[in-house]
């Protein structure tokens, strides 16, 4: 399910995968029916580099105070690791629905090796806080509310990221925001979700 054309986003290839696997679990790619009788495949996040997205917010993010003494990590290879801690309280408690794939995201770790739905279930049993507190890596160790807090952030970067004209940036999308340029539009149906959404916002 990995990205066949590579990532150029920030961070290693062990916590780009991983976040690829967590935005695929979070907006995966469906099909819809269209005129004719046939189907298409809707892009999901993973396809339209939502890692990227996701990875740069939290990068460019005051999200923790920085502590280089206390958070030796950086905060996305500390969040991917609290992701495979996350996934092995999952199997270690017998909630894993189907078996380990390691071909889903290659380079990736137990997260990123189980099922959609696993993936899902990891992110609700971290949000619970049904985990070792003092196992965690630095800053989530002994920390519930921050890591509830990136539990939610991660679930609505991704949202806001595919429901926005980001994807449509191209080449540029990395760029700062004053150097990025539409390249190209989004598909209709999410430009049409983001048309209705700014318009429910002016009301």
């Amino acid at each position: 399910m990995s990205r066949s054309n590579g990532s150029n986003g920030t961070g290693d290839t062990y916590t780009r995968v991983t976040f690829q696997a967590l935005v695929d679990a979070i907006i995966p790619p469906t099909c819809r029916h269209v005129e004719g009788g046939g189907t298409e495949l809707v892009a999901g996040a993973v396809q339209l580099c939502m890692d990227q997205f996701v990875m740069r917010e939290i990068d460019h993010s005051q999200f923790v105070p920085v502590n280089k003494n206390r958070n030796p990590i950086p905060l996305l290879r500390s969040t991917a690791q609290l992701l495979d801690m996350g996934a092995e309280q999952l199997i270690r408690s017998g909630l894993a629905q189907h078996p380990l794939n390691a071909l889903l995201f290659p380079g990736g770790r137990l997260f990123s090796a189980l099922s959609r739905v696993d993936r899902q279930q990891t992110l609700d049993l971290l949000d619970r806080l049904d985990i070792p507190l003092q196992l965690l890596p630095p800053p989530y160790q002994n920390n519930p509310g921050i890591i509830q807090t990136m539990i939610d952030s991660l679930n609505q970067l991704t949202m806001f990221g595919y429901y926005s004209e980001w994807f449509g940036y191209g080449t540029t999308r990395l760029f700062p925001p004053d150097y990025r340029q539409v390249e190209f539009f989004p598909p209709a149906e999410r430009f049409e979700y983001i048309s209705v959404q700014g318009a429910i916002q002016q009301v």
